[in-house]
């Protein structure tokens, strides 16, 4: 069945009176504003809170190994961040999570890095005073970053890492 012109003529007259009852067109600023909003839409900052990994998560998910156990400071004695040459490991929600090493970082002591990342988000361990010496182990001051998935910080902590055999 072709359609004539003059059966289209009620939609398009329809749709002209339509138009002509809307707001103002936007300007061109107004309009590169609003397709600029609605591309930076990310989602609100979920912040993280790291628990300890204990020897039982260590036993179970096998994570023994040589690298740094970082623990923060004021969070007691267990560590928030295992660093290894295959894996960093950390926990959150009550699941160990392993994120591969970025190899192009800084390397660490005792084969860690300085850089992991994962699907969701990456973390960072960097020392900020002297790396020292004692009985086979390996020790510094140092900040462990985690940013999410657009590169913001969602977890933050100065403390302190002991790298040797886990």
């Amino acid at each position: 069945m072709k359609i004539s012109f003059w059966h289209m003529l009620p939609s398009a007259l329809a749709a002209l009176g339509l138009a002509a009852c809307s707001e103002k067109e936007p300007t061109d600023a107004e309009a590169i504003a609003a397709v600029n909003a609605a591309q930076d839409g990310k989602p609100p900052v979920k912040p993280l809170d790291p628990q300890t990994i204990h020897y039982p998560d260590i036993k179970q998910h096998k994570l023994h190994g040589t690298g740094c156990a970082f623990v923060a400071k004021g969070g007691g004695l267990g560590a928030v961040l295992l660093a290894q040459d295959g894996r960093g490991i950390v926990k959150l929600n009550g699941e160990v999570i392993i994120l591969a090493p970025d190899t192009g970082s800084a390397k660490m002591p005792k084969g860690s890095w300085s850089r992991y990342t994962g699907k969701a988000f990456a973390l960072t361990l960097t020392a900020s005073g002297p790396i020292t010496a004692a009985g086979g182990a390996e020790e510094f001051d140092g900040k462990v970053v985690i940013t999410d998935a657009f590169e913001r910080p969602v977890y933050e902590s100065a403390g302190h890492a002991q790298c040797k055999t886990i």
